[in-house]
């Protein structure tokens, strides 16, 4: 499943040392740059896409999906879920994915599945409920 890849990918960002409280720039930084293979600049909580790859040759999904996959996992999936689900995916991706609700997976089947560019948009279903404080600390994990 792609899209357990890109959760793979974007959530092993997260050094279990140095654990995230709530979602915030931080926590999408790193998201975005594993999720898009880019390093990000952060300048007053502002990300920007920075040319620097961060492997060579790996294929990603675009920024606009990998935002896309941040938004739904920041709108409809508490931080401790967040955390607790990349733990399993370290041991065991097949079963951690297996605990995601269906509509955090359906949702982010279709961030990969929608149109990408300056002007695309999450699904309408990507983003329904807050269900956590979101936001995120300043002690989440560097790549």
């Amino acid at each position: 499943m792609a899209v357990a890849l890109v959760g793979t990918l974007g959530l092993t960002g997260c050094n279990q040392d140095n654990t995230p409280k709530e979602y915030g720039t931080l926590t999408q930084q790193n998201f975005l740059e594993l999720c898009t293979n880019r390093y990000y600049d952060n300048t007053d909580d502002t990300l920007a896409q920075t040319d620097r790859t961060i492997a060579a040759d790996v294929t990603t999904p675009t920024s606009d999906q990998c935002q896309c996959q941040y938004d739904v996992f920041s709108s409809q999936m508490p931080i401790a879920d967040f955390t607790t689900l990349n733990g399993k995916l370290k041991s065991n991706p097949e079963e951690a994915w297996n605990t995601v609700p269906a509509s955090i997976t359906d949702a982010l089947t279709g961030c990969m599945s929608a149109a990408s560019g300056p002007d695309a948009t999450a699904p309408a279903d990507a983003a329904t409920t807050t269900t956590a404080a979101i936001a995120e600390p300043a002690t989440t994990v560097a790549p």
